[in-house]
């Protein structure tokens, strides 16, 4: 073999030696079927629902704080008047009740202790003078003087603002007799001094009277004609009308208890029957009535003036106050509880649950006034009565008459002496 045929045969024989094992092929195996669920479609990507917020319940308010001033005796009806009438108005309160006395003097305690007064006060005059002092209530917007009682605007009003919401009117006087002892009471003064002086003796005595009391000179000097203060507001004791009263008051007291005796003393002789009439006011009727035994009472008019017109004497003025902080929302609510109090129902009611004038001049020909012989006798004067300021100069008039009347009805001093001696006690007071 050629050396081309030796090197031919080596590459072949190389080739043989280096090709791998043949390996059968077998076929893959088929992939285990899916469930149909499987094979869907995956649906979109979307944003998670938002869950819908439970809605906010609406506060309830926070009801009004009311503090009710009143007599024992008509206090609880005067609690349920006003939650009446304010569940009628949608407003609501929290109702705390006291005497006038013990109110003033618990929020003496919470002023200097720093706690805040109430929302809403009920009260009279005498409270809106002492709490205006004190700074614990605020103006109120002026009341329209169409149908109101003019004595209860101006009870309410000094510095310009009305500083309570006017709803009745109390304090009136009455002359009221024993009708065991006078057939027809007195219509006019000559009439009530006879009739006095006709009762006077064989232990009994003619007239009983507040006599040394302001109020009672009030009555006294608007029959002669006079007022306690001037056109400016000042005290006006010095006028002739006031020599007037002051000698009518010592004509009068003739026929009363012996000297010195106590406005407490003639209503007690008048209760058991040993005064034949008396001057006084609506605070005393409770005490008169029922004493079927001692007493049968019957009431009347004031007298008629010297004018031959009706003598009038001081109301004082009920009213809805709001505390010095109350603001917004929560004075809304109070003033739609005194709107409420005006309206005639309401007006009507005060006179029948609490023995009181409505404020109203309308409302004094309701029924509730009319069928009321204290009410009625009180209403024939009311539209024209005075009122009393809560300033400082006609307390401060008050307080001289009340000093030197005592003085006076002694002997101690003459009437004109009188009237110049208070005229000028009342300007010192009232100097600021």
């Amino acid at each position: 073999m050629t050396l081309y045929g030796r090197v031919l045969m080596l590459i072949l024989i190389l080739a043989a030696c280096g090709q791998p094992e043949a390996v059968p092929l077998t076929p893959a195996p088929e992939p285990a079927a899916l469930p149909a669920a499987a094979l869907a479609p995956l649906p979109s990507p979307t944003v998670a629902p938002t869950a819908t917020p439970s809605p906010t319940p609406t506060p309830v308010p926070e009801p009004l704080t009311v503090w009710a001033a009143g007599d024992e005796a008509r206090r609880d009806a005067l609690t349920l008047l006003l939650a009446d009438a304010a569940a009628a108005a949608g407003v609501p309160i929290r109702i705390r009740s006291s005497t006038p006395d013990a109110m003033i003097a618990r929020l003496r305690v919470d002023q200097i202790d720093g706690r805040p007064p109430p929302d809403v006060i009920w009260g009279d005059g005498n409270d809106l003078a002492i709490l205006r002092t004190m700074g614990l209530i605020q103006a109120v917007r002026p009341t329209p003087p169409d149908d109101t009682l003019s004595a209860v605007i101006t009870g309410a009003t000094a510095d310009d603002r009305q500083w309570g919401a006017p709803v009745g009117a109390r304090g009136f006087m009455l002359l009221l007799y024993n009708r065991k002892l006078v057939e027809n009471p007195p219509h006019t003064v000559d009439a009530l001094i006879a009739t006095a002086r006709a009762n006077t003796g064989s232990g009994r005595v003619g007239l009983v009277a507040g006599w040394t009391e302001a109020r009672w000179f009030a009555l006294w000097l608007d029959i002669t004609g006079g007022a306690l203060l001037d056109a400016n507001g000042m005290p006006a004791l010095d006028a002739q009308p006031v020599v007037a009263a002051l000698e009518l008051l010592r004509t009068v007291r003739r026929f009363g208890p012996t000297l010195p005796s106590t406005y407490d003393e003639g209503a007690q002789l008048f209760r058991r029957g040993k005064a034949a009439l008396a001057i006084d006011g609506d605070w005393a009727l409770d005490s008169y009535r029922g004493l079927t035994d001692t007493l049968e009472l019957g009431i009347a008019p004031l007298p008629l003036t010297n004018r031959g017109t009706p003598a009038t004497a001081p109301l004082t003025g009920v009213y809805l106050m709001y505390g010095v902080a109350l603001e917004g929302q929560r004075l809304a609510q109070a003033e739609a509880l005194a709107a409420t109090l005006r309206e005639p129902a309401w007006q009507s009611r005060i006179a029948r649950d609490l023995g009181m004038l409505p404020a109203s001049i309308a409302a004094l020909n309701d029924p509730a006034v009319t069928d009321d012989p204290a009410l009625a006798a009180a209403a024939a004067y009311a539209s024209r009565a005075p009122g009393i300021p809560p300033t400082r100069s006609v307390r401060c008039a008050w307080d001289a008459i009340e000093v030197d009347l005592p003085p006076f009805l002694l002997g101690r001093r003459t009437t004109a002496e009188t009237a110049a001696s208070m005229q000028r006690r009342a300007m010192e007071c009232a100097q600021p």
